[in-house]
């Protein structure tokens, strides 16, 4: 193995000509009788940096703050327009690093892509109103290849304006690239880890030096677990396109560890964000990690997120673990949003060993493969660990899952709609080596299993005087044990496979407690359009799709009047062996192959063996962006490149679960 390369690409426009200087926002302490009053100045929209039991340190404009001293709050400056000194901070130059422009960052990662193909796959995760690219680098041995590893993803610069953030991520990046093959321990991660870096996750609000995207949102609040009243939470849950973009990245690419980078503060908050009455159920576990990472950085404060911090709703760590199972944190890097360049190197050796120690961790704990005992074939399943009852999910490419756990004895239940469950008990993670242990299964399925509710999309804020249930428990078939759906309030389940219409009824929600109804919408996007399908007003209400002019629906929607005790969905399964999956045609491991590789005219796409079934091929380019599709037939077809295709590096890839991707260069 040798040293790969990168290298910085510099524009000839100036980071003045880039980047403007944002609005005013003044540094300001203020006073507070509670620290529950944090929360309410968020709302207000102002900026809460630290809290403490009798000020918080935040930023506001003079007009907001002018609000905030008419409701009786005193307050005083700590710094006038801080905002302006960000900005001037974003343009220093150090010989150790600097903040690079919008424009220079695309250019570098495109860059370290093509110098560093055998690592590295760059995707485009969404493109923003404003046509800027929301790019994330994979890190990996076989980059083009989903294997059998866990995944780490690490994102950073939510806030456009804590550009400190952004450089810990991006130096982390660039280590990775530097050191591969030179140094054992990033060889080995890189090896048999996927690693994900989204340095930038909001383009428009790092180039406008805000904390907002193009459209005003703080993408901070805009996540699915527990979303809304907030001060700018975005018009639709995870309507923005930078948050649905990561999203649906995410729903199909199951995570191990989740880190998402911040600044303001030095601390290391965890889950959740959005209650301060409870923990999360593997609270031990996230603890153990985050004073693990602490010891390992600069010694982070650490702990759970409305505690040591203030209230939020839509948080990104709280997306991570609510919905997902997932370690997630949002990580407070450095007091200093945007502190000048020669403070990067510092602020990025504080993290680079925690860094490394959590791609190590992802692959601690419980690890397998799921498939279906029929066919042998991969299967997308919850995971559910105890104690904690809290579910994470395999990957449906390969059915491999894993779950980071602390050394004990746990028991396993693995669910996938249409399937009977199965339970694994006496599982004893090691306290020695990796403390990893292997426990595959398979699951048998059969018509008289039902589809059930299968994970969390999104749900709104819950009134937390009086409501302490989760909404993981509407998953799976029906208990009695519920999610209790406060009045107005709504949740959103993914069924993991359609809904078809047949003769009668095609679903039924339960009502375990309560007296409320709830409005059921159905539909195959999580983000609609929505078609209501009827009101469910008992402890069974049956639905029939084809009353509404439905032929399939995916995702359910549920709005409770009333209180709902929202104990499950349970859907029928047809006898086709298109749904119940007895009898599928059996799909071996494809290889996918383009000759020459390097590709001026006419080129050969070859499949071995030969497809069982005809099946459609994508062109991706480097940014992850579907160039061309063609169909394949037979064993191999040639393909002209003239059409679509410049000069630059090309992935070709299927819809098939089991095939092996290629990649192919293009010249003149």
């Amino acid at each position: 193995m040798k040293a790969v390369l990168f290298c910085t690409l510099l524009t000839s426009v100036t980071l003045a000509q880039v980047m403007a200087p944002p609005p005013r926002q003044d540094l300001v302490r203020i006073e507070l009788v509670s620290p529950i009053q944090a929360k309410d100045l968020d709302r207000l929209g102002v900026v809460v940096n630290e809290v403490h039991s009798d000020y918080c340190i935040a930023e506001a404009s003079p007009d907001l703050l002018a609000r905030v001293n008419a409701l009786g709050y005193k307050y005083t400056t700590v710094t006038e327009n801080i905002s302006r000194v960000y900005y001037e901070n974003s343009l220093t130059k150090s010989p150790l690093g600097r903040f690079l422009t919008y424009q220079e960052f695309v250019d570098t990662m495109n860059i370290m892509a093509m110098n560093n193909p055998t690592i590295c796959h760059l995707e485009t995760l969404a493109t923003t109103t404003t046509g800027k690219y929301l790019l994330a680098m994979k890190v990996s041995d076989n980059p083009g290849v989903d294997e059998n590893e866990p995944v780490v993803f690490w994102d950073a610069n939510t806030h456009g304006d804590e550009k400190i953030g952004w450089a810990v991520a991006y130096e982390f990046l660039k280590y990775l690239l530097v050191n591969y093959g030179s140094n054992p321990e990033v060889t080995y991660l890189v090896d048999n880890r996927e690693i994900w870096i989204c340095p930038m996750f909001n383009p428009d609000g790092y180039n406008n030096s805000s904390r907002y995207n193009a459209n005003g949102t703080d993408m901070n609040r805009n996540w699915g677990w527990m979303w809304g009243e907030e001060a700018a939470p975005g018009n639709a849950v995870m309507g923005e396109r930078e948050n649905r973009g990561l999203a649906n990245k995410l729903f199909n690419m199951p995570v191990a560890i989740w880190v998402s980078y911040h600044a303001g503060e030095q601390l290391i908050p965890y889950p959740w964000s959005y209650t301060d009455y409870d923990t999360i159920p593997e609270n031990h576990a996230i603890d153990w990690l985050s004073a693990g990472y602490s010891a390992r950085g600069n010694g982070y404060g650490y702990g759970q997120g409305s505690v040591i911090m203030y209230l939020i709703n839509g948080s990104t760590k709280d997306l991570g673990y609510g919905t997902m199972g997932a370690m997630a944190w949002s990580i407070e890097v450095y007091n200093t949003k945007t502190p000048p360049a020669s403070a990067i190197d510092t602020v990025f050796g504080w993290n680079r060993d925690a860094q490394l120690w959590f791609c190590r961790m992802a692959g601690h704990g419980i690890q397998g493969v799921i498939t279906d005992s029929v066919t042998g074939l991969p299967l997308r399943a919850q995971v559910w660990l105890n104690p904690g009852n809290w579910p994470s999910f395999s990957e449906r490419t390969n059915g491999d899952y894993h779950r980071f756990a602390l050394p004990g004895t746990y028991s396993v239940t693995f669910a996938a709609p249409g399937y009977a469950p199965r339970t694994v008990s006496g599982v004893v993670v090691p306290n020695s080596g990796d403390s990893v242990v292997t426990v595959d299964a398979q699951l048998s399925p059969g018509t008289s299993n039902p589809m059930f509710g299968f994970q969390v999309i999104a749900c709104s804020c819950v009134v937390i005087s009086s409501n302490r249930t989760y909404p993981v428990r509407a998953l799976g078939t029906h208990d009695g044990n519920a999610y209790t759906l406060d009045n107005g309030k709504w949740i959103i389940l993914d069924m993991d496979k359609p809904i078809r219409n047949d003769s009668g009824n095609d679903f039924t929600v339960y009502r375990s407690s309560g007296t409320g109804t709830a409005t059921v919408k159905a539909a195959n996007d999580w983000a609609g359009p929505w078609t209501t399908v009827g009101t469910a007003n008992g402890a069974q209400t049956d639905f029939d799709l084809g009353s509404v002019g439905l032929d399939s629906a995916r995702y359910l929607y549920l709005k409770a009047s009333g209180s709902f005790g929202f104990d499950a969905v349970e859907a029928v399964q047809l006898s086709g062996v298109a749904e119940n999956r007895l009898a599928p045609v059996l799909e071996p491991d494809y290889r996918l192959s383009v000759t020459p590789g390097i590709v001026s005219g006419l080129a050969r796409i070859s499949c071995e063996p030969a497809p069982v079934r005809p099946f459609r091929l994508g062109i991706f380019d480097i940014q992850g962006r579907r160039i061309l599709g063609v169909d394949l037939n037979q064993g191999e077809i040639e393909l002209t490149l003239g059409q679509g295709l410049r000069p630059g590096v090309y992935f070709l890839r299927s819809d098939r679960a089991r095939d092996r991707g290629a990649r192919f260069v293009v010249v003149e």
